[in-house]
């Protein structure tokens, strides 16, 4: 089995962005939608939260046809563990 992959979405550009289109159980599930090659469910996204970043693990993901690497994703809320 492959492990997820990270994908750090905080240094937004153009190509490598996204959208929050609804925010369900206070943050806890996004629908979200973006551009960027490679992300597969079971990966993790982190994203812009003011100053720091938010990690979501992705629950599903579907791409458009056209452009091929925007898709159309259900995040849910995944905390990063702690190191100690």
């Amino acid at each position: 089995m492959i492990p997820p992959t990270t994908h750090d979405y905080t240094d937004r550009a153009w190509g490598h962005d996204y959208v929050i289109h609804s925010v369900h159980d206070d943050g806890l599930k996004l629908d979200a939608s973006g551009w960027g090659e490679g992300v597969k469910t079971g990966d993790f996204m982190l994203l812009q939260n003011g100053n720091t970043s938010t990690r979501y693990q992705v629950a599903t993901i579907s791409y458009l046809p056209d452009p091929r690497d925007m898709w159309r994703a259900e995040l849910g809320f995944a905390p990063r563990e702690e190191e100690g």
